[in-house]
């Protein structure tokens, strides 16, 4: 009868973390959810796709540097008649709740103690790097929860039906990420180990590859798709080259961010040298501490009733931090310019905690006075992470995020192109952060004179940033002559192109 009480009063103390996470959340949108370059794209094509356009972006282009799931839920709230920002909102706080309560049930099967994993949960629901994912509209949310499942799934006994799900996770994994097929490996992997009693090493690893292959099937159509658009398979990228240290030392520096509470999402030129110093001290210390505890893990195994779901989901923990850290390094260096900061590595968040978290559930603290220590200084470091969350969440909502900002999106050039007439054909040399304002229809850049000259409009206007918002980085090239100027201020100036009947080459001659 008591342990039934201590077993409904951890969950109900789980439930309690979730729904605080998703009032940050909600919080945290309250004036709107953020918006990047990647919005513009996701939700771009999740409009045209709900209007029957297809996968067209903000530019009016089909998307290859993205994959569509994160798309295609806007759009499936679209034809609900849902906001964008509705959808999302809500999307969110459901990523943030199956995140926070996927974790506390993984812990709890793993028979974790009870105190720490309600810590851990907690950590998970308090963290600020997790918060400024949700109040985003990235792909990250959706991301996250998938891994958490992807690992709740995989410890299932063989069945047919952990089958079916497995690859119905792989799937999604690499439609809400093009990144989901290094983790649905890690998890195949690890789940041929795991089905190893019920099937046969053999067997196991047989059915657990073909599994792998089948949810393949749909990504390699999915890549065919991108290789004949463009002529690539996930869009064009550019790696930066160098040594596999520099990223590394990135993401060091972003572990220390977690523990500082203050994650940093860069742009692509972020390096380890734009961390503040306390970040860097911080993510050397978190790295320390998981070697000592792997140590004391491998060399004094003090907890010998851990079961073997406890080992089984630290094996899959690490094993999908381990192959996505590497991964990241080499794609930074080989691929992509992906800096390994908060965002980048957030997919790992959860089973990095994971992993933290259950080895040092290893570790018996014989003495009263360590493990009242311990408690102590967990309850006041989860004090400063609520904190933080909470104050980031009222700043977020009060602010708004990048281009949701009010600071931005009340700009006065802003507030200009806003009152033109909605049938009208939109050009700048920043489509996506036009578009954030627009989001009527597309904006097409300098570049693409021939669909601008077809979209069908009465008149067209280009909207000339003289720099970024993000990064202020100057504009040079492409802006078009002879247009009438109807407004300009600092920031830049609306150009007036005529009736979308003229001739638009004209402007570029």
């Amino acid at each position: 009868m008591i342990g039934l009480v201590d077993y409904l009063k951890q969950r109900s103390t789980a439930v309690g973390l979730a729904v605080v996470s998703g009032l940050l959340v909600v919080i945290a949108n309250w004036s709107g959810v953020g918006w990047s370059w990647d919005t513009s794209d996701y939700v771009a094509v999740g409009r045209n796709f709900a209007s029957g356009n297809g996968l067209l972006d903000a530019t009016g282009i089909p998307m290859t540097v993205r994959p569509p799931g994160l798309s295609i839920l806007i759009g499936i709230g679209d034809l609900l008649g849902l906001s964008v920002n509705l959808t999302v909102q809500i999307l969110n706080v459901i990523c943030a709740i199956v995140t926070v309560l996927g974790t506390f049930h993984l812990l709890q099967i793993a028979k974790a103690k009870k105190k720490l994993a309600l810590i851990a949960t907690a950590f998970v629901a308090f963290s600020p790097a997790l918060l400024w994912q949700y109040s985003m509209i990235w792909s990250e949310p959706p991301f996250v929860a998938l891994v958490v499942l992807a690992i709740i799934v995989a410890l299932r006994p063989a069945s047919a039906s952990k089958f079916a799900l497995l690859v119905i996770v792989f799937i999604s994994l690499f439609f809400v990420r093009y990144v989901g097929p290094v983790f649905a490996v890690s998890v195949a992997m690890s789940a041929a180990w795991f089905d190893r009693h019920k099937l046969g090493l053999i067997r196991s690893a047989f059915i657990n590859f073909a599994i792998l292959l089948v949810s393949l099937v749909p990504v390699w159509f999915w890549l065919q798709r991108n290789q004949e658009i463009d002529g690539t398979l996930t869009g064009a990228r550019t790696p930066a080259g160098g040594s596999l240290l520099n990223p590394l030392k990135t993401f060091t520096a972003t572990l220390g961010s977690w523990v500082t509470a203050s994650p940093v999402e860069g742009g692509i030129y972020l390096s380890w040298n734009d961390y503040p110093n306390n970040t860097k001290i911080f993510g050397v210390l978190v790295l320390l501490t998981v070697a000592i505890l792997l140590t004391s893990f491998l060399f004094y195994r003090s907890r010998v009733e851990n079961t073997e779901t406890n080992s089984n989901i630290l094996l899959l923990s690490g094993a999908i931090t381990l192959i996505y850290v590497a991964f990241s390094a080499y794609r930074f260096v080989h691929f992509e310019l992906g800096p390994l900061d908060n965002r980048m590595m957030i997919p790992i968040f959860v089973p990095l905690i994971l992993v933290v978290a259950l080895l040092a559930d290893r570790i018996n603290l014989s003495s009263t006075l360590l493990r009242n220590g311990f408690l102590a200084v967990s309850v006041m470091f989860l004090g400063f992470q609520a904190l933080s969350s909470a104050n980031d969440a009222l700043r977020f909502g009060r602010d708004g995020r990048y281009w949701a900002a009010k600071e931005f999106q009340t700009q006065p050039i802003h507030k200009f192109v806003k009152a033109l007439p909605t049938d009208s054909s939109m050009m700048s040399n920043q489509p996506q952060q036009l578009f954030a304002i627009w989001q009527k229809s597309s904006v097409f850049n300098q570049y693409q004179l021939e669909l601008a000259q077809t979209a069908k409009c009465k008149h067209r206007y280009f909207v000339w940033y003289n720099s970024t918002y993000d990064d202020g980085t100057l504009n040079v090239e492409g802006q078009p002559v002879g247009a009438a100027e109807i407004y300009s201020d600092t920031s830049g100036a609306v150009l007036d192109l005529g009736s979308c009947n003229s001739d638009i080459t004209t402007f570029w001659p």
